[in-house]
């Protein structure tokens, strides 16, 4: 028999052409550096966390490391704080780029997913962000910026620090960084609400669902995992809060929960919402496609039962074989999740345990070197 689609949802929702887009600086910057994605985030961190410990360096106010209870040297909470704060920061640049190259890879998949109306959109989605979304982005990262600034007032006010004192301290970096980091976060949240909107108006406008092609369709859930697995990722760097580097026999520090916590369930929940995203629509989709075929099968069945019925073999054949199609497209798969990407997912959620995890074996290692008891 041959496959119908289902019928659209909605009307093919307008998306800007390639033309109308723009790229955010961070993109700007790794298109123009020749280290590679690898190398660039690298520097990117090295320059980050560099100028802090130059501004560290300078001042000693407080200095990098400072002798620990059995009179060693330990890195300073400071200087972590600022080394996990460069590691979102480069994170938060990174994750922007290799969203660029997400869509650059899967490009082909997706135009073979779609109708050839989808084709235009796919490559609008490559050319970087739609260009009516310039101001949504230069106003969150203001904001944030101003956040940031908001930080510094009150570091300042709480450590009782005249604004001069701050920045002849390692104040001079968070005055310098944080703006940009909370600017980066904030625009982070638009970035979310634009892409989750585009891969909706793309599924639901131009999605091409052919039954017996249904592995076309496992990119969305390659896209969404993708997404997922960066705010894991982001999850798990935040939860490094949790270090408390200067005292090995209790390097999980609890004082920091109720700001960590929070931040890191955001993260997760920004992960769940982009993958959902991206599956939720395909799957519902799926299954308009499963309940037409299967009416057409119900129609064609009772056009042949009573013949099948009376004894007409030829269509009692047609009968057996329509029961034998019915029961195929029942089993259907209705989600554009392989098991590969399921057993990635369920990996995933395991990255924001990795530092409580490593902290705990840390500790215990470094227990059993101090007092000599077992681990």
């Amino acid at each position: 028999m041959n496959q119908t689609p289902a019928p659209d949802e909605t009307e093919p929702e307008a998306i800007e052409r390639p033309t109308d887009c723009f790229q955010p600086a961070e993109v700007r910057f790794y298109a123009l550096s020749p280290l590679g994605f690898g190398g660039t985030t690298a520097l990117i961190l090295f320059l980050v966390y560099g100028f802090y410990l130059v501004v560290a360096t300078l001042t000693q106010r407080p200095p990098v490391f400072e002798p620990g209870a059995a009179g060693e040297m330990v890195m300073t909470q400071v200087a972590w704080i600022a080394l996990v704060l460069s590691l979102i920061f480069t994170a938060g640049t990174a994750f922007t780029e290799s969203g660029r190259h997400m869509w650059a890879r899967e490009r082909e998949l997706l135009i073979a997913a779609l109708k050839p109306s989808g084709v235009v959109e796919v490559e609008a989605l490559n050319a970087g962000i739609p260009a009516r979304w310039r101001r949504q982005y230069l106003t969150m990262f203001v904001v944030g910026a101003i956040a940031g600034l908001v930080f510094n007032g009150f570091m300042i006010v709480s450590g009782g620090f005249s604004f001069i004192e701050y920045a002849n301290s390692v104040g001079l970096w968070f005055l310098v960084v944080s703006p940009l980091l909370y600017g980066i976060g904030f625009r982070a949240g638009v970035d979310v609400a634009r892409e989750s909107g585009a891969l909706k108006a793309l599924i639901r406008g131009h999605l091409a669902v052919d039954l017996f092609h249904l592995e076309r369709l496992a990119v969305f859930g390659r896209i969404g995992l993708k997404a997922a697995r960066s705010w894991m990722i982001m999850a798990a760097i935040l939860l490094l809060f949790l270090i408390n580097p200067n005292n090995p026999q209790q390097i999980f520090d609890a004082s920091q929960l109720w700001m960590t916590i929070p931040v890191v369930g955001v993260s997760v929940l920004g992960g769940l919402f982009l993958l959902t995203s991206a599956v939720h629509p395909v799957h519902k989709k799926i299954c308009a496609a499963k309940q037409t075929e299967l009416a057409r099968i119900h129609a064609e069945m009772d056009r042949v039962r009573d013949h099948a019925l009376a004894g007409d073999p030829a269509a009692a054949a047609a009968l057996a074989g329509l029961t034998d199609y019915e029961v195929w497209i029942t089993n259907r798969p209705e989600w554009p999740v392989s098991s590969g990407v399921t057993t990635r997912f369920s990996l995933y959620i395991l990255l924001p345990l990795l530092p409580i995890l490593g902290s705990y074996i840390f500790e215990k290692i470094a227990d059993q070197l101090v007092t000599g008891t077992p681990v």
